[in-house]
């Protein structure tokens, strides 16, 4: 399954559905219920090798996709204190440090409660005339 992966370029950003994984590893594993089995156990699991981790979940259409990503992401979330496994960490983050709020979101979200403070506003006039 790994040689699969590896070799399909299956990534976090780049995952293959499971219909194309099952398709290329039924030239390795003949046994369908094997392969079955292994598609459904599969993450989490650390790679041969331990420098890569199987990943999978069902994307925003339902449909499950596979990835590799580095096997050490679980400890870095961990020192992070971050609980969704599927973040990755930016650039600007090292070890150790809590994760950086995105300054833009920030802004945005300043600019938001001060819209929606001024809609509460004019609709508490509104409604009290």
């Amino acid at each position: 399954m790994w040689e699969v992966l590896k070799s399909e370029g299956a990534t976090f950003d780049n995952p293959i559905t499971r219909p194309a994984l099952r398709l290329a590893a039924r030239k390795h594993i003949g046994d369908t219920g094997l392969l079955d089995h292994l598609l459904k156990h599969i993450d989490g699991k650390v790679a041969p090798g331990g420098t890569e981790r199987f990943r999978r979940w069902f994307n925003t259409n339902g449909i499950m996709e596979y990835w590799l990503e580095s096997a050490d992401l679980d400890k870095v979330r961990q020192e992070a204190g971050v609980q969704d496994p599927y973040w990755i960490p930016p650039s600007t983050y090292r070890a150790g440090s809590a994760p950086s709020q995105n300054t833009d979101s920030s802004g945005e979200l300043k600019q938001l409660k001060i819209e929606l403070a001024q809609m509460k506003k004019y609709w508490t006039w509104k409604l009290n005339i």
